[in-house]
């Protein structure tokens, strides 16, 4: 959780990053999603359920586990990927350029995506988007990306903020897609609109888990969780959340989990700011650099440095820096593991 820009500068530095805060917004997540599904993704604010259709959709990589997706993705989310400077339908034509369409295939699509858009965007089309309404910022988005042809759509809160007329056309598009075999993945807090769009949920709570099923099991007791939680006060709120972020590591999900491969439980991002090789590529070019300067400094030529480098550097000075650099990383892998810890701790 980097506040500054001097925070990203450390994250880059052998022991620079140890007193970064940490935050597992997903903890220990994993289910199947299968073609054709319908699922939707309900909990509470801050659960983790955007974390979780950003990294579905590969927007962001996990920092472990393992994902697997077969097909192409499209995720909608409000206004997202709108310039506000450009026209309505000059945003169409970057979207669907971005997405890999034709100019052909843009100008046959153009009328019916700004159709489906609804009254209010066609009348503004070619006024910017920055003077559009987050409801018309969403129907906009939402109508270039089911005009695509994704395997697996997915929905975060973009049809929450359009009215109901809107919401109907939205969702008999999305049982068109169900339909043809798309997978569909929606969050909303709006539960109507998860019961009538999906046929399972998975409920996620302060990045857990809760349950998952058959969407009249699992929203149901979701409900009664939400009317228990919004009587508790303040102070109880903010326990549950703390209690949440204790006591959760890769190693003791590893060991609830043995069978699973020792892969899922190593973390891909963060605890290296780079990899083995990158760190021996840039330790060989800092070697490179004093070297080049002590020669530069002494009047050397840089051919002569090159062919007699035991003439600018004796043995013993270059064995000297090559100790410190492993010194720098060892102590950068030593105070990593000693102290990374949760911000909620």
């Amino acid at each position: 959780m980097m506040k500054t820009k001097s925070d990203m500068l450390k994250s880059l530095m052998p022991f620079g990053n140890t007193s970064i805060e940490k935050f597992w917004a997903l903890k220990g997540v994993s289910f199947d999603v299968y073609e054709g599904d319908s699922v939707g993704i309900v909990g509470l604010n801050g659960g983790g359920k955007s974390t979780l259709l950003n990294i579905v959709s590969q927007i962001i990589p996990p920092t472990s586990g393992e994902l697997e997706v077969n097909g192409n993705t499209n995720i909608i989310s409000v206004g997202a990927g709108l310039n506000g400077k450009l026209s309505g339908r000059e945003n169409i034509i970057m979207k669907c350029e971005m997405l890999g369409m034709t100019n052909d295939e843009i100008n046959a699509k153009m009328d019916e995506i700004i159709n489906f858009a609804g009254d209010q965007v066609i009348k503004k089309i070619d006024q910017p988007v920055k003077t559009y309404s987050s409801g018309m910022k969403s129907r906009l988005g939402f109508s270039v990306l089911v005009h695509q042809d994704p395997d697996i759509l997915i929905i975060d809160e973009a049809l929450s903020v359009g009215d109901a007329p809107f919401f109907e056309k939205g969702v008999a598009r999305m049982k068109a897609f169900k339909a043809e075999g798309k997978t569909i993945m929606f969050v909303s807090h709006s539960l109507s609109q998860v019961k009538t769009l999906c046929d399972k949920v998975i409920w996620i709570d302060h990045g857990r888990v809760v349950m998952e099923g058959a969407a009249d099991e699992v929203l149901p007791k979701f409900e009664e969780f939400q009317r228990t939680y919004n009587k508790k006060t303040k102070a109880e709120r903010a326990k549950i959340t703390r209690e949440s972020g204790k006591n959760f590591s890769l190693e003791e999900l590893h060991e609830a989990h043995p069978e699973d491969p020792i892969s899922y439980f190593q973390k891909k991002l963060y605890d290296k700011p780079f990899s083995w090789p990158t760190q021996g590529v840039l330790g060989f070019l800092t070697l490179l650099l004093v070297f080049t300067v002590i020669a530069t400094l002494r009047e050397i030529p840089l051919r002569t440095a090159i062919l007699h480098p035991l003439y600018i550097l004796p043995l013993k000075w270059l064995a000297l820096i090559v100790g410190i650099i492993a010194i720098i990383i060892g102590l950068g892998v030593w105070s990593r593991h000693r102290k990374e810890r949760h911000v909620l701790d």
